[in-house]
This record gives C-alpha cells, structure tokens and sequence, in this order.
C-alpha cells in the first residue's frame, strides 16, 4: 500500500520568527526546506531572539530574489542583503546549543536594532544582530556547511 500526501501550501521563514513566505516550489535538502531559517536574530551574547520576546519580529516581511534578501518593516527602508555574502564568524546559541554562523554585518544589525528598539522585562539584549546559518567563506564565497536555525523544542 502506497501513502501519499497532498501539499497544499508551501511556507518558509527565511529569518528565523520573522513573516513567513509562500513559496509555489522548495527545494528538500538535508536539513529542511531550502531557505528556511536561513538567518535569525541575536542579541549581543549570541543569543536567540524570537517573537516570545520581540513579537514586532512577526512584522518584518522577507523576499528572496535571485542575489539578495530583501527585510521590509512598516516605518523602515527596505534592507537589501547580499544571498553570497557575510561578514565575520561568530558563534550563536540556539536552544541551548552553540553553533558556527556569519555575521551579516553593521548595516544589518542597525536595522534590526532600529525597527526592534522594544527590550523585553528580564533580559538586556543590547544591540541586536543578524547571523547567517549557512556560513559563507567572506573571502572566498564558497559554502563551508549547511546549517539551519531549526524550530527546536518549544515546549
């Protein structure tokens, strides 16, 4: 007996708690949906930032397009982000696991900080950034891993 499924949306967030994207085709690779929860958020330590803390993440809207990301947020110029390019190495804690990432440098980390100013009771977060899970070699462009910011145990 064979067993199908019928699909009939398919949604990724390229920005980990950030809007999701309807897309009419993905591509399956080995750790999910190809562009999905590609970068995310930190706060200065590395750390994770979700909509439990920023629920205004919620409003900033992705685009994918052939070379570039594109981040719209209501009140803030679009951000236009290179596909192929990040800077610095860093290291960034998901669900308590620490992984490799790329820093997508200072225009990005300022416009996430700018639209996302809110500090949630409890945590001083400091200036946020933007990391890329599928690191980029900055001087050669080559990929080094495939990565993603998976959804984790929310429970």
């Amino acid at each position: 007996m064979t067993t199908s499924a019928i699909l009939s949306e398919i949604w990724v967030h390229p920005v980990k708690s950030c809007a999701g994207i309807s897309v009419r085709e993905s591509i399956l690779t080995e750790t999910g949906l190809e562009w999905d929860r590609t970068w995310m958020v930190v706060d200065a330590q590395g750390q994770m930032v979700s909509q439990r803390e920023l629920p205004a993440m919620a409003l900033i809207e992705t685009r994918l397009r052939a070379s570039d990301v594109v981040l719209r947020a209501p009140g803030m110029l679009a951000l236009h982000l290179a596909l192929e390019q990040a800077e610095g190495p860093i290291q960034v804690e998901v669900w308590g696991h620490t992984m490799p990432a790329y820093d997508m440098g200072e225009l990005a980390a300022q416009w996430i900080t700018d639209f996302l100013k809110a500090t949630p009771a409890g945590r001083s977060m400091g200036p946020l950034r933007l990391a890329l899970a599928y690191p980029i070699n900055p001087q050669s462009g080559d990929r080094i891993t495939k990565l993603q910011f998976q959804i984790g145990n929310t429970f």
